[in-house]
């Protein structure tokens, strides 16, 4: 059984992302992507201080993903006819996320990110799932699940703080459920609104997510 620790939804003016960060961790993070910083201010947001040095794993989906760095590369290459500068490809990449916010989490050992085409159907179950899994095999002792985008206009993160034990902070435990579970919430872009409301709510006992990739797959979270 894992524990849900936080619940965390953060909206941005994307000029206020470098502000956020530097109230984040005292100082500008220099020449990263916006996701990036995206992450990096979630992190914060989702762990104390004290918890950043316990082995973490960092699994987060992105509807947007680098879109903009990407058409900023191109428009460099194609419209501005000259080379682009080495970080302006690096930007591109979401998997170097994690090398840049690792030496602020020490405790990180690995992060993944899963594309999104749409906003009908996210990966919550199956970070969720594997977030289970990870911590019953004892892999770590937290997994950061999150969704970040960044469009013209805006920038959003929804993180999920998972973790082996109940923490004082702790909102809900979490468990895989039974494949015949029926699901009560959606898996898409909403989720996290969802969960809060039933957290809120105090209504059911019990919310169960259901994978829609995977049919066969459902988290299952109850109150403490």
């Amino acid at each position: 059984m894992a524990f849900l620790n936080a619940l965390v939804t953060q909206q941005f003016a994307p000029d206020a992302i470098p502000a956020a960060v530097r109230s984040a961790i005292g100082k500008p993070l220099r020449r990263a992507a916006a996701l990036t910083q995206l992450a990096l201010v979630g992190a914060c947001a989702s762990l104390p201080e004290a918890q950043r040095e316990h082995p973490t794993l960092l699994l987060w989906q992105s509807i947007s993903g680098p879109r903009q760095e990407t058409q900023n590369l191109l428009d460099e290459v194609c419209l501005g006819g000259g080379e682009p500068m080495p970080y302006d490809f690096l930007a591109t990449q979401p998997a170097l996320a994690a090398a840049q916010i690792q030496p602020f989490l020490p405790g990180l050992r690995s992060a993944t990110h899963l594309p999104l085409d749409n906003e009908l159907a996210s990966h919550w179950a199956l970070m969720l799932g594997l977030a289970c899994t990870w911590l019953d095999q004892g892999r770590c002792a937290q997994v950061l699940c999150a969704q970040l985008d960044h469009w013209s206009d805006s920038a959003s993160g929804q993180w999920l703080t998972v973790t082996d034990r109940p923490l004082e902070t702790a909102l809900a435990s979490l468990q895989i459920a039974r494949e015949d579970a029926t699901a009560t919430a959606l898996d898409n872009a909403d989720f996290p609104a969802g969960l809060r409301e039933w957290l809120n709510d105090g209504r059911s006992p019990h919310l169960t997510l259901q994978s829609a990739a995977l049919p066969r797959l459902a988290v299952e979270f109850a109150r403490l």
